[in-house]
């Protein structure tokens, strides 16, 4: 049986978020805050998740998908088309989860204030703006989660990966607790896929390094990064890029790091100088083994930093991209063939929302982050671009 409306991420996917107290079974899903009072099996059987899954296999369309539902009234092929992994639902049952993707998003803790992020996502922006961010996690939702954690990595025949988001997951005192938890426990089938902005100051690094060395993990880097050097070092203020290629160099080196993965927040400032970018990682990433990709979705929010608003002039530097990607031979590239699609796909984005006056768009948004970033230096970027 395959039912239209079914998804192998219900059974699969926990998405727990603590910062905003929730959680959710795929990332394109609705969250539902955790209750007052609970047990670890809330984390797989609760009434919602166990609902929809009886729902989609009832051929019902479930309101926690209204993301792909709305997809499919546009004639959009949604989410759970490409994410679905399931030929068929013939064995599955609404109480039974067969959980192999956790995904944590820790809190705000971040060292740097991307021009395109929010104080919800960046301590350093929050402190910037003056804005407290309520943050919702509690010592008991964590502890019931780690019980739940260490029960589904002990009963688990099947591979499991973790993924942490933060905020800079580094950087955050939780990221550590629920890491010494996974090392007391056999995490031999344990990926860790930790999205950094591999901007980890030394102190942090050395924590991180020992870390792995004791775990029996495999580690996944999900690099995030989409510019190059002082472009870069304008758009994620903050970074200091000479800690940032080595720290990567390290983690190109390191035993435990089975995979290094380039996740591209594409955005209108970055644009110009992702060719370099995506060069310097072809001559760095070429003096190692680790296999790698580059991947990543383009900056929607807030709508100046879309290259949708960009006249389709500035395709031209997506060409510049998408040849040096065709042009590579290294033989650690991963999943090449998803990395054209990736850039195909930003390439056609361009233009699709063409502002007049993009570069008044543009640069009445650079303006409001003036006060604490250097961003009258990024108006180089904008004035002679598409011209």
């Amino acid at each position: 049986m395959m039912a239209q409306t079914a998804c192998s991420k219900s059974w699969t996917d926990v998405n727990v978020d603590f910062k905003r107290g929730g959680l959710a079974h795929c990332c394109y899903a609705e969250y539902h805050d955790f209750p007052e009072e609970y047990t670890k099996n809330f984390f797989t059987n609760n009434m919602h998740i166990v609902n929809r899954r009886q729902d989609s296999l009832d051929g019902i369309q479930h309101p926690d998908c209204n993301g792909c539902w709305r997809d499919v009234k546009k004639g959009v092929p949604p989410f759970k088309d490409w994410m679905n992994k399931w030929d068929n639902f013939d064995n599955a049952k609404s109480t039974e989860p067969q959980v192999n993707y956790i995904e944590v998003n820790l809190d705000n803790t971040c060292d740097l204030s991307c021009l395109y992020c929010k104080a919800e996502e960046s301590s350093k922006i929050a402190q910037e703006e003056g804005v407290k961010v309520v943050n919702r996690t509690t010592q008991k939702d964590i502890e019931i989660f780690k019980e739940w954690l260490a029960e589904t990595i002990n009963n688990s025949t099947e591979q499991i990966t973790m993924g942490f988001m933060g905020g800079e997951p580094t950087a955050s005192k939780l990221f550590y607790e629920i890491i010494e938890l996974v090392e007391t426990l056999d995490a031999s089938n344990v990926i860790l896929n930790i999205t950094t902005n591999c901007n980890t100051k030394d102190f942090l690094f050395k924590k991180l390094l020992n870390t792995m060395d004791k775990s029996q993990c495999q580690w996944v880097m999900n690099i995030s990064n989409e510019s190059y050097k002082d472009d870069s070092k304008l758009i994620r203020y903050g970074l200091d890029w000479d800690r940032f290629e080595q720290n990567l160099r390290t983690y190109a080196s390191q035993e435990k790091v089975t995979r290094i993965l380039f996740d591209c927040a594409m955005n209108v400032v970055a644009l110009p100088s992702f060719p370099k970018y995506v060069s310097w990682v072809h001559n760095i990433m070429s003096q190692y083994d680790k296999k790698f990709t580059i991947l990543g979705s383009p900056v929607n929010i807030p709508e100046a930093m879309d290259i949708a608003i960009l006249p389709r002039s500035f395709k031209t530097h997506m060409d510049e991209a998408i040849k040096l990607v065709n042009e590579n031979q290294l033989p650690n590239w991963s999943n090449k063939k998803n990395t054209l699609v990736y850039f195909e796909g930003l390439k056609s984005r361009i233009g699709t929302k063409h502002h007049a006056d993009y570069k008044n768009t543009i640069a009445q948004l650079l303006a409001t982050k003036q006060k604490h970033k250097k961003t009258d230096k990024l108006m180089r970027l904008i004035d002679p671009l598409g011209e």
